[in-house]
């Protein structure tokens, strides 16, 4: 993928995470539930007169760290180790909103859903590569660091630790 397809599709991660995340959680008294986003901050209202056009591209945050699916770094089941973490807020689930998020929170993801686990990946530390369970198959995300002409793996996430 080209620097400017990468930093386009960066943007639209970004321009989504404006459009706002979350989960729903039901809770409530008396056997009635009112859903909630307590996962996804609120942020300030959009600008009057702005609007945005998302595509996602497969993504998440985790401990500050930006991941991304990359179809060609397979994994296979028995690489992944325990459960690090899940997946609490999801844009692709997450309805129409005019708040905009300051940043996009830890474990929230552009195409996973809220509650997917996501995994450790054997021979790499946690900053460098996760994984997490799609249609029954493992996908890697990688680690990116932002550059100077958009984000790049980090160079732990290319070679797995000795």
């Amino acid at each position: 993928m080209n620097a400017k397809v990468r930093m386009g599709a960066v943007a639209a991660v970004v321009i989504a995470a404006l459009a706002g995340c979350g989960s729903q959680v039901h809770g409530g008294a008396a056997g009635h539930s009112t859903p909630v986003h307590p996962a996804c901050p609120e942020g300030s209202a959009y600008p009057p007169g702005t609007a945005a056009e998302v595509d996602y591209i497969d993504s998440f945050t985790h401990d500050s760290v930006s991941y991304e699916y990359f179809p060609n770094v397979h994994i296979t089941a028995s690489q992944t180790g325990s459960v690090l973490t899940r997946i609490r807020c999801s844009m692709s689930t997450y309805p129409a909103t005019s708040t905009v998020p300051s940043h996009m929170p830890n474990d929230t993801a552009t195409a996973l859903p809220a509650g997917t686990p996501v995994y450790l990946v054997k021979g790499f530390a946690p900053g460098c590569r996760l994984a997490a369970y799609v249609d029954g198959k493992p996908r890697t995300y990688v680690a990116m660091n932002n550059a100077e002409h958009g984000p790049v793996p980090r160079a732990c996430a290319q070679v797995a630790a000795q």
